[in-house]
C-alpha cells in the first residue's frame, strides 16, 4: 500500500490567528483531500501547528514524513518559506512533493524551483487524476484544479474523525460558499476563489451539519462571506439557517459576513437560533477615505453613520460583533488609534481584533505599492514570512513607525488591558443577553491578547533592527531628485515620517 502525507507548514515561532483558539481548526481542505484519495493508499495528515513535519534540527522529514511515498503541501504566503523547507528535505530523501494553495496560484514560478509538481487553484476535481499519472510514472510538472462546482461536494464528506482522533480538535470548519464579487485593494480571495460567488446546495450542506452535530465546540462557516452579494443569495443563506432550526441542527457557530446583514432580523433570528454565537465582520476603518482607498464599497454603501445602529441591531439578536480593524493605511495617522478605539468603546463591539495592512501578492495593493517603490521586504522566498497582518513591510505614509507603535499600544491599553477586557465582557453578559455568545467572546479576547502583544512586539523589532530606517533613506535617496508632489507623498515631509 503506497502512503500519502499531507501537510500543512506552520512557520515556527509564527504568532497570528492561528493562536486564537476558533481559528485554530483543523485543516479541512486536506481532510477532503484524503476523502478523495483513492482507497488503496493510506493517508497521513500533519498539521505543523501541533507537529512538525521535520527532524529537531529541520534538516530531515520527521518519521512521520520519511516513509511517504509522496506528499502534498498547502500553502499561503507567509508558510511558503517553511513549505519550501520541507519540500527541500523530503525531496533529498527520494520523496516527490506536490505544493498548491493560495501562494502556488499566485506565483506558480517561485514554487516550481522548490518541488516537483504546482497545483494551481483548486485540487479537489483532478486530485484523482493527479494521483493516477504518479501511479502512472507521468505525473505533470503543474496541474490547474480551475474553480471546484460546489455540488461536487454532494456526499464527499472531509475525514474529520481522522484529525479529531489525532490532535483532538475542539473546532471545525464547513464549505457553505467560496468566491468573491467584491474587490477590495489588499484581498486576494478572489485570485484563489474567483469573482463569482459560488453557492453550496443547501441540503448537501444541512446533510453534513447533521452528520457532525454536537462533535465539536464550535463550527466555522469558511465562507469569505456569506451574506450580502445579492439577494437572492441573501434569501438561499436565510433558507440554510431556517433549515437547521427545523431539523434541529442546534450547533455553536460562527462566520464571516458584511456589516449589512443589520438589516434582515429574520436571517438573524434564524442564525441565533441555529446556534450562532458571532459574526466576524470586516469594518477596516471608520474613515471614509480609507475605505475608498481599499475600495471596500460595501461598507461605504452603508455609510459610517449607521454603523453604530447597525452593529446595536445584531448585538441586540443575541449575536456577538466581532469587527476587525486594519492599520497602516495611507490616509491613518497617529489620531487615528484614538479614534478607533473609541469608537469600539462607544459602540461595544464585543471582539476587536486588527492588524496591519498587508500587500498579498498580487494583490492590487501589492502591485501599487511595489510600482510607488514603498515595499522593503521583497527578499524572497525568505521573506515571505513577514506577509501577514502582523508585521509591516512598506513603507508608511502618514506616520513614523514610532508613531504606529505608540498608536498600537494605546488601542492596547485601551481595549485589552485586563480591565478593559473584564468591562467589555460585563457589557456583552448584559446586553446579548446570550452566555454562550459572551463566553465566545470573551475567549477570543483572551487569545487576542496574546496575538496583539506580539504584533507590537514586531513592529518594535523591526524599528530596533534598523531596516525600516534603512528602507526609508533608500526611499528618499532614490526619490531627491523629483519633487515631493511628483514621487514622494507630500505627507512624508509634514509628519517627519521619513525623517526618523
Amino acid at each position: 500500500m503506497k502512503r500519502l502525507v499531507l501537510i500543512n507548514p506552520h512557520p515556527k515561532g509564527n504568532v497570528g490567528e492561528e493562536n486564537v483558539s476558533v481559528l485554530n481548526q483543523m485543516p479541512v481542505n486536506l481532510a477532503y483531500l484524503a476523502t478523495v484519495t483513492p482507497k488503496h493508499w493510506q493517508v497521513d495528515i500533519i498539521d505543523e501547528t501541533s507537529e512538525s513535519a521535520l527532524d529537531e534540527n529541520d534538516e530531515h522529514p520527521a518519521p512521520a514524513v520519511a516513509g511517504a511515498d509522496l506528499v502534498g503541501i498547502t500553502s499561503v504566503s507567509y508558510q511558503a518559506h517553511r513549505a519550501y523547507k520541507i519540500a527541500e528535505a523530503c525531496r533529498k530523501n527520494g520523496i516527490p512533493v506536490i505544493m498548491g494553495g493560495v501562494h502556488t496560484t499566485s506565483y506558480p514560478e517561485e514554487a516550481a524551483k522548490h518541488v516537483d509538481t504546482v497545483i494551481i487553484r483548486e485540487a479537489i476535481k483532478i486530485w484523482e487524476r493527479i494521483i493516477s499519472d504518479f501511479e502512472n510514472n507521468c505525473l505533470q510538472k503543474q496541474y490547474d484544479g480551475g474553480l471546484t462546482p460546489l455540488e461536487t461536494y454532494k456526499d464527499i464528506f472531509p475525514d474529520r474523525q481522522y484529525l479529531k482522533k489525532k490532535y483532538k480538535y475542539r473546532y471545525s470548519g464547513i464549505i457553505t460558499t467560496a468566491g468573491c464579487p467584491f474587490h477590495c485593494e489588499f484581498c486576494s480571495v478572489p485570485q484563489f476563489q474567483g469573482k463569482k460567488y459560488r453557492e453550496r446546495p443547501i441540503e448537501d450542506v444541512l446533510n453534513e451539519l447533521e452528520s457532525i452535530k454536537g462533535q465539536y465546540r464550535g463550527l466555522v462557516l469558511t465562507d469569505e462571506n456569506f451574506y450580502g452579494h445579492s439577494k437572492k443569495s441573501n434569501e438561499r443563506v436565510r433558507e440554510l439557517f431556517k433549515g437547521m432550526v427545523e431539523r434541529g441542527i442546534y450547533q455553536n457557530w460562527f462566520g464571516f459576513t458584511s456589516l449589512n446583514i443589520f438589516k434582515d432580523d429574520e436571517t438573524l433570528d434564524y442564525m441565533v437560533k441555529s446556534g450562532c454565537v458571532g459574526v466576524l465582520i470586516g469594518i477596516e476603518s471608520i474613515n471614509e477615505d480609507a475605505l475608498k482607498t481599499m475600495h471596500k464599497n460595501v461598507n461605504l454603501r452603508i455609510t459610517i453613520e449607521k454603523y453604530h445602529e447597525a452593529i446595536a441591531n445584531i448585538r441586540k439578536h443575541g449575536i456577538a460583533v466581532w469587527g476587525t480593524f486594519v492599520f497602516g493605511n495611507d490616509t491613518d495617522t497617529i489620531e487615528t488609534f484614538e479614534s478607533v478605539a473609541k469608537f469600539v468603546l462607544d459602540t461595544n463591539i464585543d471582539v476587536m481584533t486588527c492588524g496591519i495592512l498587508c500587500p498579498f501578492i498580487n494583490t492590487d495593493l501589492y502591485k501599487r505599492l511595489t510600482k510607488e517603490g514603498r515595499i522593503f521586504r521583497n527578499n524572497f522566498p525568505e521573506d515571505w514570512i513577514y506577509y501577514t497582518s502582523h508585521h509591516l513591510t512598506y513603507i508608511l505614509k502618514k506616520m513614523s513607525i514610532q508613531e504606529l507603535i505608540d498608536g498600537l499600544e494605546l488601542v492596547y491599553e485601551k481595549l485589552y488591558s485586563t480591565e478593559a477586557l473584564r468591562k467589555r465582557f460585563q457589557n456583552s453578559k448584559a446586553v446579548l443577553n446570550n452566555m454562550n455568545s459572551a463566553l465566545f467572546a470573551f475567549r477570543v479576547n483572551l487569545d487576542w491578547q496574546n496575538v496583539f502583544s506580539h504584533l507590537i512586539a514586531n513592529v518594535k523589532e523591526l524599528r530596533d533592527s534598523g531596516v525600516y530606517d534603512a528602507a526609508l533613506k533608500q526611499y528618499i535617496e532614490k526619490n531627491a531628485s523629483c519633487s515631493f508632489e511628483q514621487k514622494v507623498p507630500l505627507n512624508f515631509a509634514e509628519t517627519g515620517s521619513i525623517m526618523r
